[in-house]
């Protein structure tokens, strides 16, 4: 229950973060943050 709330979470800040990019203003440290923790939630899935 937890980690699917904490994967929507972080789908949520990837949208806002792509609406942040097209916007043309990049945060390069937020985003290699955002696919630290996809990634580990995605190991803790397996």
């Amino acid at each position: 229950m937890l980690e699917s709330l904490l994967f929507f979470f972080a789908a949520g800040v990837a949208c806002e973060l792509a609406a942040i990019n097209r916007n043309g203003r990049k945060n390069v440290k937020q985003q290699a943050e955002l696919i630290q923790l996809l990634k580990e939630l995605k190991e803790r899935k397996n």
